[in-house]
């Protein structure tokens, strides 16, 4: 067995990981909570689902505080992911803005399925992007052998021979083009000067149409890279386990082996 408690230094464990995490979806269900409730303030919080959601989301993130420590979490990527996937709440940004339209604007129906049809479509394509990547390595048994190196006792996924290869062999982009995120933000800030007028039409305050406009490339970016996160930390990781009856342990810093 590789000393991974050394070779994953700079990460110190997968207990520090998943408990740093707890921040996004702590201040997202917050958040949350607050979009909801600003979107219908008539409304009693126990009839606000939205709103429910919201605090559910961040209790569930200080009750999972103590997990990996009751559960003594080593490097299996299992454990690893946790912490990765956690940070998938942040999508909640944008997320939140749009469920807080559908569920609550004075928009017409026929707009409102089109609007979230287009969202859907978005963001499904965008993580298929990541699938299909995958995909595409596992097939071809070197690449995928660098990623994921065999060992007697032992499968370690390398996480800088992920980089390489998908990063600088395959020129795969992770996150939405910076572009995206200019156009993104011109759009929100165009409507700034008819934030009155747009928040009498749909009905529910500015800040729910802004975020849900401006935010788009940020739930590309988390969703995308929670798509990646299943992938390689889960996916993958029980077809080898399934395939070799060895466990699949993360390795954040040792060199790759040359393409």
């Amino acid at each position: 067995m590789r000393n991974l408690d050394s070779i994953n230094s700079s990460a110190k464990s997968t207990k520090f990981i998943f408990t740093l995490s707890l921040i996004v979806p702590l201040f997202m269900g917050c958040g949350a909570w607050a979009l909801a409730i600003g979107a219908a303030p008539q409304q009693p919080l126990h009839e606000n689902p939205l709103g429910i959601l919201g605090l559910s989301i961040a209790s569930i993130s200080i009750l999972a505080f103590p997990i990996p420590y009751i559960f003594h979490w080593n490097w299996e990527t299992k454990y690893f992911g946790a912490g990765m996937l956690s940070l998938s709440s942040g999508s909640i940004l944008g997320i939140y803005p749009i469920l807080c339209i559908a569920q609550y604007s004075s928009l017409p129906v026929y707009s409102l399925i089109i609007f979230i049809f287009l969202e859907c479509i978005i963001t499904i394509l965008w993580c298929l992007r990541f699938v299909n990547i995958y995909n595409f390595i596992y097939r071809n048994e070197t690449l995928f052998n660098c990623i994921y190196v065999e060992e007697p006792s032992a499968v370690y996924y390398s996480q800088q021979a992920d980089k390489n290869i998908i990063e600088k062999s395959l020129k795969f982009e992770q996150f939405p083009q910076p572009k995206y995120f200019a156009i993104a933000s011109l759009l929100a800030l165009s409507l700034i000067p008819f934030a009155a007028p747009a928040s009498q039409y749909t009905g529910v305050p500015f800040i729910h149409i802004f975020l849900a406009i401006f935010a788009t490339p940020l739930n590309l970016m988390f969703l995308g890279l929670t798509t990646k996160g299943w992938l390689v930390f889960y996916y993958y990781p029980m077809k080898i386990k399934k395939k070799t009856k060895k466990l699949v342990y993360v390795d954040i810093s040792s060199r790759p082996t040359t393409i």
